[in-house]
C-alpha cells in the first residue's frame, strides 16, 4: 500500500488516521517513513503501539511520551494501531491533539475513522485508501439503520454475526466491533434531547469492552442491544 499519493512528505500534518487493515496499514506507514529517511530500528524517536482497545491510560502514555521533543530536531513518530477505542480515551486523546509537541506526528491505523469523534476526526487529516464502513447511498450508517430497525430487521442484521461458523468467528467478532462502533456514533447526536438513551450508550460501552476479551459471546451482546434498545424513526 503506496501512501505517497496521499501524504506529503514535505509537510507532514500532526495526525493521521489511515482506514485499513492493520497489517496493510503498518507496512504503508513504515515504508512512508522509510521514504522519508526515518529510522524505524534503534530509534528513541520512533514509537509503534498495537491495541486492540485503546483505552484512557493509553491515551495518558501517548500525551506523556509527546510531551519530550526530538533529538536533533529530528521527527518524532508515533505510529498506533487498534480495532476500538473508548470515549474516555478519545476525550483525554483530543487534548493530545489540539496541543502537539513541535516536529511529533501521529499516524493512527484502524478500520474506520468513523469510530472517532468529530471532534477528534476534525484535527487529523483521514487517509482512505480502502474502502471500509462507509455510509450507503441514502447517507446512512449500519448504526443508523439499526436504531431505526425493528426487532425482526435488527435480529436480520446480526444474524450472518451471530451464527457465524468456527473458521468465521474471527471476522465476525471484528464486524460486531464495527456495528457497535457505528451504533454508537450513531446515538451521540441525539443525547441533549432523548436523556433516556444514556442506559443504551452504557450497554455499548460494555459491549465493547466484552468485545476485548478472547471468546466474546456475540450472540448474547447483540441480541441484548437489539431487544432492549429504543427505536427511532
Amino acid at each position: 500500500m503506496d501512501l505517497n499519493q496521499y501524504i506529503n512528505g514535505d509537510h507532514l500534518h500532526h495526525a493521521y488516521v489511515i482506514e485499513a487493515p492493520r497489517i496493510e496499514g503498518v507496512a504503508g506507514v513504515r515504508e512512508l517513513l522509510r521514504g522519508l529517511g526515518v529510522s524505524i530500528h534503534a530509534n528513541p524517536d520512533f514509537h509503534q503501539y498495537e491495541y486492540d482497545a485503546l483505552l484512557i491510560e493509553h491515551a495518558h502514555l501517548l500525551r506523556g511520551e509527546q510531551s519530550f521533543r526530538a533529538a536533533d530536531g529530528a521527527k518524532k513518530i508515533f505510529l498506533i494501531t487498534f480495532n476500538t477505542i473508548m470515549s474516555e480515551a478519545q476525550n483525554a486523546l483530543l487534548k493530545t491533539l489540539e496541543e502537539p509537541t513541535e516536529h511529533t506526528h501521529f499516524f493512527f491505523v484502524t478500520r474506520s475513522a468513523e469510530i472517532l469523534f468529530p471532534t477528534v476526526r476534525s484535527r487529523m487529516q483521514i487517509i482512505q485508501p480502502f474502502v471500509n464502513m462507509k455510509k450507503d447511498p441514502a447517507g446512512e450508517t449500519p448504526g443508523d439503520r439499526f436504531l431505526a430497525g425493528d426487532l425482526t430487521e435488527r435480529m436480520k442484521m446480526i444474524e450472518p454475526l451471530t451464527k457465524a461458523k468456527t473458521e468465521e468467528k474471527p471476522k465476525a467478532k471484528e464486524d460486531a466491533r464495527v456495528l457497535l462502533e457505528s451504533l454508537e456514533r450513531s446515538l451521540y447526536p441525539r443525547l441533549p434531547d432523548e436523556v433516556h438513551i444514556a442506559l443504551p450508550l452504557r450497554d455499548i460501552l460494555a459491549a465493547r469492552r466484552a468485545m476485548t476479551e478472547r471468546a466474546p459471546s456475540i450472540k448474547i451482546l447483540l441480541e441484548h442491544i437489539a431487544l432492549t434498545f429504543p427505536q427511532f424513526e
